[in-house]
């Protein structure tokens, strides 16, 4: 943690479920007391989803990925 924050590659790894539960427990902890990297968060899970989503569109729409 930096000036009393998560670092932007652990809350990334938090978001993505990458980090061990040993990892996971102070994140949490800290999560609990920190609106910033609270905030940071939601961003990041929005983003994931939004992500996801895109990735998930073409199938939706009957339109086959060209690899």
């Amino acid at each position: 943690m930096s000036e009393n924050h998560i670092a932007e590659d652990v809350l990334e790894g938090y978001v993505m479920a990458r980090l061990s539960e040993a990892e996971v427990v102070p994140v949490e902890e800290h999560l609990l007391i920190c609106q910033r990297c609270r905030e940071r968060v939601a961003w990041l899970d929005d983003l994931v989803d939004s992500i996801r989503s895109a990735a998930r569109a073409p199938q939706r729409f009957g339109i086959k990925r060209q690899d």
